[in-house]
């Protein structure tokens, strides 16, 4: 096998598969990526048994062939050499030579025989999405899926599309994100997806996939896999079995005490309570009052943190107490710069939106504070 091609387009190719290759895996050749040729192109295969990626390169093929590398080990060479092009050759033994103008390298591979195949099917149906909607709407909502093994209905954020109507949500139990969109009318718009769930690292991986805002991504549902397409790039994520939590009845319909409030003022006095976060205390109290907001941080083993902050309220003053990162994380991927936040006392949810529009809403529980803090 023999093949001579763009080294920052090989590189790029290998750096995409990093996030799935599988470190801890026992069986070896799932530490690889599969190279193979075809007429003028290379194709680069990554499989974890969960997620799946294939990818088409040009190439200038000089003999046919397949191989597996060590995917981590191959891009750090490829990133330190300079060449524009580079060769790339394997042998019957299954070594392997990364050929520069003055720089070599030369490690072992794998047989391509027990490499898990990436199925290709053709009788999916697509529909179009944006790669600036999916990136932003996966930002609004990745950051809420839950880490709890014990919960895997949780781990991962929920897609549902009626028409040309598109919602992600993502629930930890603590908090609750979810984004909406309308994505207009096209040929693949009939195709509706009922609800599924799919995981953070597969979520993770259609991020890196829609990391530009010019063109578009398909998405298509077949037996219990999501198959994300762009361009030459195939994406394969084995979505969770599980029901997903009737979220509607988590969001608030009335009867909270709204404020509104400047986003940058907002996030920057919350990260000043966080310097005061640790593991175990990572509380804040917020106390309203009209036309002010006053946030208080106390950790016993670090000190104790207060600002004050304007806002646009008119009512009785009232007190509550919340997980500071959650309130960060809420506000952080919020664009525009007055944010909607309704609060409630009595142990009821926070909810985070923007003021100009609904298509994001975040819900926060509260958590009871110290005696010292109320």
């Amino acid at each position: 096998m023999e093949f001579t091609v763009n080294r920052k387009v090989f590189q790029e190719a290998v750096q995409k598969t990093l996030g799935i290759v599988d470190r801890k895996a026992t069986i070896s050749v799932l530490n690889n990526i599969l190279i193979k040729t075809q007429n003028n192109s290379i194709r680069v295969v990554a499989n974890d048994r969960e997620i799946g990626m294939l990818a088409d390169y040009d190439a200038q093929v000089t003999k046919q062939g397949e191989i597996t590398v060590a995917a981590r080990k191959l891009y750090e060479m490829l990133k330190e050499m300079e060449d524009d092009t580079i060769c790339f050759i394997s042998n019957e033994n299954n070594w392997v030579s990364i050929v520069g103008a003055k720089v070599q390298y030369r490690i072992p591979g794998l047989g391509s025989d027990d490499f898990p195949e990436v199925r290709e099917d053709d009788d999916v149906r697509y529909f179009d999405l944006p790669c600036k909607i999916a990136r932003e709407m996966i930002e609004k909502t990745f950051f809420a899926a839950s880490n709890d093994d014990m919960r895997p209905g949780l781990n991962g954020v929920y897609l549902k599309k009626e028409g040309s109507k598109i919602e992600m949500v993502a629930t930890d139990g603590h908090r609750l994100a979810m984004s909406t969109k309308e994505i207009g009318n096209s040929e693949r718009s009939e195709v509706n997806v009922e609800g599924i769930i799919i995981p953070k690292k597969g979520i993770n991986e259609i991020r890196r996939l829609v990391d530009d805002e010019l063109n578009s991504i398909q998405f298509g549902i077949t037996k219990g896999v999501c198959i994300a397409k762009k361009a030459a790039i195939m994406l394969r994520v084995s979505l969770i079995d599980s029901v997903y939590p009737e979220y509607g009845k988590v969001i608030p319909k009335a009867g909270g005490t709204k404020i509104m409030v400047d986003r940058s003022k907002m996030l920057h006095s919350l990260r000043r309570m966080s310097v005061m976060s640790s593991e175990m205390f990572s509380g804040v109290k917020i106390h309203l009052s009209e036309g002010k907001m006053t946030l208080n941080s106390i950790n016993p083993e670090i000190g104790e943190a207060n600002d004050e902050i304007d806002v646009f309220y008119e009512g009785e003053p009232m007190n509550i107490g919340y997980n500071v990162r959650y309130l960060i994380d809420a506000i952080e991927v919020l664009d525009e710069e007055l944010i909607s936040f309704e609060l409630r006392s009595n142990e009821g949810p926070g909810v985070i939106r923007s003021a100009e529009n609904d298509t994001y809403l975040c819900v926060v529980m509260p958590i009871k504070l110290g005696k010292e803090q109320m």
